[in-house]
């Protein structure tokens, strides 16, 4: 694949990767929230409270971490189909991300759902982000 597809694909994949992002940090933010709510509001603690605290506040912490790793890729992919020289910050960046998604996925094995779908997409946009900044790197 030339240079120049490959920036215009990343570029796209980039603005899709900000947006996601962005979602996920509102979510995460949103999980830390209730789960802190939840740990100060003065309810009776029980068993069942602390589990849905703490799986909140994992939760949320998680996504957070999801998406920032997302948006600093979405960045590195918007600087790399600009100025083909940048692709390198980007390679490492996927790298982390291609690996992450799958780690994902696997523990979506385990939960099942809907989750897996979600997953398999994030591994899917990720490597392709890493084999583009692969390519844009090896032609720079």
């Amino acid at each position: 694949m030339d240079l120049v597809k490959s920036q215009k694909i990343v570029k796209v994949l980039g603005i899709i990767d900000i947006i996601v992002a962005v979602l996920c940090l509102i979510a995460a933010l949103g999980m830390l929230g209730i789960g802190g709510l939840g740990a100060v509001s003065g309810a009776e603690p029980s068993d069942e409270l602390a589990i849905g605290i703490a799986a909140f506040l994992l939760g949320g912490i998680v996504m957070l971490v999801s998406g920032i790793v997302g948006l600093v890729e979405g960045i590195f992919s918007l600087r790399a189909a600009k100025d083909a020289s940048k692709a390198k910050p980007l390679w490492v960046i996927s790298l982390i991300a291609l690996v992450l998604s799958a780690l994902s996925l696997i523990t979506s094995f385990k939960e099942g759902g809907q989750e897996i779908f979600s997953a398999v997409i994030s591994l899917l946009v990720d490597g392709g982000i890493f084999y583009l900044a692969n390519n844009i790197k090896k032609q720079a």
